[in-house]
């Protein structure tokens, strides 16, 4: 199947079989890897500021965060990107453009998530169009099904969101049924992208990220989940 193909697979949507990876999925191999090394991706310090903080994980070279950093300077944003062509571009936007209330990493953020982020100090966290995984062989990959997915949870306030993004339905569907039904998150916001109380969409004309952009430009769909961490963790 070529990619181009695998943008309009609809994997089908099966309850059972999504809890039954969720109980298969194997956080001790990561927590004990990382936890052996001394990597640090994140400053600690940006921890320790009154701000509060959002995180986006995936950021590109940043074009998102760096403009809802203007747009909330009472917010600090934490940017990460793994690839390394993008995350260079990231972290080279962030110098240039000098936000005081905006840092970029390149780097993987599972480890980040392990040992980088305390607990209950993220108010937001974003998955701006991650890639889908649509191939059945390869759903461990998507992050609600992800073995460190507790750990989205952990590192979010009371009453932190996680905001997903993707022009994959089954995504969206897929990540609501996991945060509401596995992880007691409360839903905010679930379908097509549209302008809300938490998305800034309004001040994005033309999409919030590239991804996006080239996506609403072609008239292709776009959907989204705002989920909520209510003070029961599992």
């Amino acid at each position: 199947m070529s990619y181009l193909e695998q943008l309009h697979y609809e994997p089908e949507f099966n309850p059972g079989r999504l809890r039954w990876d969720i109980s298969r999925a194997s956080l001790e191999q990561y927590e004990k890897y990382w936890g052996e090394k001394s990597f640090r991706l994140i400053d600690p310090a940006h921890f320790l500021q009154e701000k509060e903080i959002w995180l986006e994980i995936g950021a590109g070279s940043g074009y998102f965060f760096s403009k809802l950093a203007a747009l909330h300077p009472d917010r600090f944003l934490i940017a990460i990107e793994r690839d390394k062509s993008r995350g260079v571009r990231l972290v080279r936007k962030v110098a240039r453009e000098m936000a005081p209330n905006l840092v970029g990493y390149r780097g993987n953020a599972i480890p980040a998530l392990l040992n980088g982020v305390p607990s209950d100090r993220i108010e937001r966290l974003y998955f701006m169009y991650p890639c889908p995984w649509p191939k059945n062989a390869h759903r461990k990959h998507r992050w609600y099904l992800h073995p460190v997915m507790p750990h989205l949870l952990r590192v979010l306030k009371p009453g932190g969101l996680i905001v997903w993004a993707s022009d994959q339905k089954f995504y969206i569907d897929e990540a609501r049924f996991v945060c509401e039904s596995v992880y007691g998150m409360k839903v905010l916001a679930h379908g097509e992208v549209a302008p809300n109380e938490f998305n800034d969409l309004a001040s994005f004309d033309k999409g919030r990220s590239k991804f996006e952009q080239t996506f609403l430009k072609a008239g292709q769909p776009c959907f989204e989940l705002i989920v909520q961490r209510t003070t029961k963790t599992s």
